[in-house]
């Protein structure tokens, strides 16, 4: 398992765990167990960071990112 935030560009996974003081609200924005997630890419500073998940583009700081551990799809 690897970190949401250590996915590379057009990587996907699957969301493993969540482990934020803010998990009820990513969970309402669909980072719910399971759920095929996709990089989509970085701002140019490298933060946020862009994913696509059920259909739709998601934006999430990196600090949010380190508490998500997700499963590659290869």
């Amino acid at each position: 398992m690897v970190l949401l935030s250590e996915l590379k560009v057009g990587q996907k996974a699957k969301i493993r765990k969540i482990n934020s003081k803010f998990s009820n609200k990513l969970m309402a924005m669909g980072l719910v167990l399971g759920a095929e997630i996709k990089l989509i890419r970085f701002a140019p500073a490298g933060d946020p960071i862009e994913f696509e998940i059920k259909r739709y583009s998601l934006s999430l700081r990196k600090e949010i990112c380190q508490d998500v551990e997700v499963l590659l799809i290869e």
